[in-house]
């Protein structure tokens, strides 16, 4: 009697029971998904972008099988979830991005930190292999389970598709993306493991299951304190940071300065700025006047938005010994020297303060005047930076969205752009990062369907330059106005610039791209203007549609100086 032969070897892990059914696995995995997707469609889900990938087949079948849902397909994962937080923060919902498996996911990381430190609402889903292909070895697996730690306001590990879960899901997606939703909104993360097969059975399966709702805690704010500082305040401050919502804000906010008699200080990216020409916008030029500075000392601030670009009027409020009442609706509270006496939730509808400001009149106009005797100063009309960012602000038309990059951009818009159109005012302030700007800003204007308009350095175009296939894929348009002083500009005004011999290696990092090649790659339009008047008829000529990329060469090594003789220019204006 021969010995019974072996079976055959079977590449991959042992068969599970949900293989041996097949096809009933397969339906499964369809229908789990279908209900995940039923469930953040219900919570209000709009849009789904999705990077290509094996494991998450039954997630992006789920989404393009929904007619209620815009998928957006994005090749790379870091400018898909840069893409995702641009749609998020230019509809108000959520936006949801979704992966395949292993590394896929760790590239969500840097626009899921700016979700959760901006106070973005996104929805994260990574899609896994089973458990039991964990711990093994086997492909494309790694412990997704928490890999965006703190960043996100909540995170779900899934099981794998399982017949008597379906409403314990639809419940939990729920939960989550309400969380998404509710202050301190931010980013939440899905971890979906499907078993194969991953294919579909049949055809679209489309479930709107019973979506649960929850109730948003609620939370009381007494302004008894606020409305009595309010009241004895001989020199109020409102200070508005950045704030995307668009509800009102700037309208309610002038409106309440306006009645209290207090000056609003915006920021470029407050959208408290542009369209109001009461709005205080040289605040960092008229601290840089210290008689001024001592003297404007105020006694109470209502601190609206995020935390203020510049350092030095941060700084200044810290110092100023006024009692401050922070005002948060968007994400933590920024407060990191501890200066505030109250936060408070915020809605523009909380009615602040008692009777009206009458009193205050002259203290109100002192910061008026101040900013008018520094706007009258003719700053000259060479093509340098912080005049560039003046007049790309004042070629936008009206309403026109705009993305400000971090890094100089941002800084150069909030210090010398003051006057201009209503505008909608979008930026990554949450981490301040330079990564993935272009497809941020090429979310929203996927978001607003509108041409939107770019403000950004030559280093964080080059660190985006995938994010330009998405304009080239989608028939977006953007215009990019992209400052190029051949590397790492704002290196140059830290310390470090004159305390090592390795600065131009490390630091300024010069890189001599022809940013031609970059235009040529998404198939956008390359323009170089010769002076500024060019450059304001071409930003206004681009945005009738396209693409287009705007190239204003500028000297790195002399923009140091050039800031600070501009800045002290102006300061010597204050009166």
């Amino acid at each position: 009697m021969s010995e019974p032969r072996p079976p055959e070897p079977r590449s991959g892990p042992p068969v599970t029971p949900s293989e041996v059914e097949g096809a009933s696995a397969e339906h499964l995995n369809q229908r789990w998904a279908a209900t995940l997707v039923g469930a953040l469609v219900g919570g209000g889900v709009r849009h789904a972008v999705i990077a290509p990938g094996s494991r998450s087949t039954p997630l992006a079948l789920a989404f393009a099988d929904r007619p209620d849902v815009k998928c957006w397909s994005v090749i790379d994962e870091r400018s898909a979830a840069f893409f995702a937080l641009g749609l998020s923060k230019s509809t108000g919902t959520p936006a949801v991005v979704v992966c395949t498996s292993g590394t896929a996911g760790a590239h969500f990381l840097p626009a899921v930190m700016e979700a959760g430190e901006g106070g973005t609402p996104l929805v994260v889903l990574t899609a896994d292999r089973p458990w039991e292909l964990h711990g093994f070895g086997a492909p494309q697996t790694i412990a997704q389970v928490g890999m965006f730690g703190r960043y996100v306001r909540a995170a779900e590990a899934l099981p794998t598709p399982d017949e008597e879960g379906l409403t314990h899901l639809a419940a939990v997606t729920s939960r989550l993306v309400h969380l998404a939703k509710s202050a301190p909104r931010g980013p939440v993360h899905l971890n979906v493991p499907f078993r194969e097969p991953l294919a579909p059975v049949g055809g679209a399966l489309v479930i709107d299951p019973p979506v649960t709702t929850f109730a948003p805690v609620t939370v009381t704010a007494d302004l008894s304190v606020v409305n009595a500082a309010i009241a004895s305040a001989k020199r109020g401050l409102i200070v508005c940071g950045p704030r995307e919502r668009n509800d009102g804000f700037g309208e309610w906010v002038h409106a309440l300065g306006a009645r209290l008699g207090f000056p609003v200080i915006a920021e470029a990216a407050s959208n408290a700025r542009y369209g109001f020409p009461e709005a205080i916008g040289v605040v960092d030029t008229l601290l840089r006047n210290q008689r001024f500075a001592e003297a404007m000392k105020p006694d109470v601030v209502l601190r609206f938005g995020g935390g203020l670009t510049a350092k030095g009027p941060q700084a200044w409020l810290d110092a100023c010994g006024a009692r401050i009442f922070q005002f948060t609706d968007e994400g933590s509270p920024f407060d990191p020297n501890h200066r505030a006496e109250q936060l408070i939730p915020f809605s523009p509808s909380p009615r602040l303060g008692e009777g009206r400001g009458e009193g205050r009149a002259s203290w109100r106009a002192t910061w008026a005047t101040a900013q008018d005797a520094v706007l009258a100063i003719d700053p000259g009309n060479e093509l340098i930076e912080p005049l560039v960012a003046r007049h790309f602000i004042a070629a936008l038309p009206q309403g026109t969205p705009v993305f400000l990059s971090s890094s100089m951009p941002i800084r150069d818009v909030d210090a010398f752009a003051i006057r201009g159109q209503p505008l909608r005012v979008f930026t990554n302030r949450g981490v301040n990062g330079i990564d993935g700007i272009t497809s941020t800003a090429l979310g929203v204007a996927a978001g607003t369907g509108r041409p939107t308009a770019l403000l950004i350095g030559d280093v964080a175009l080059l660190h985006d330059l995938s994010g330009l296939l998405i304009a080239r894929r989608h028939a977006l348009s953007l215009t990019m106005v992209v400052v190029n002083n051949d590397g790492g500009g704002i290196f140059h005004f830290l310390p470090i610039a004159t305390r090592t011999p390795h600065f131009e290696q490390l630091f300024g990092t010069p890189h001599g791209v022809d940013l031609a090649h970059a235009a040529s790659l998404a198939n956008a339009t390359l323009h170089r203007p010769g002076d500024l008047a060019e450059l304001g008829r071409t930003v206004a000529s681009c945005l009738e549609g396209g693409l287009h990329l705007i190239e204003v060469r500028t000297s790195r090594i002399q923009n140091v100086d050039v800031h600070r003789a501009l800045f002290a220019k102006l300061a010597e204006a204050v009166p």
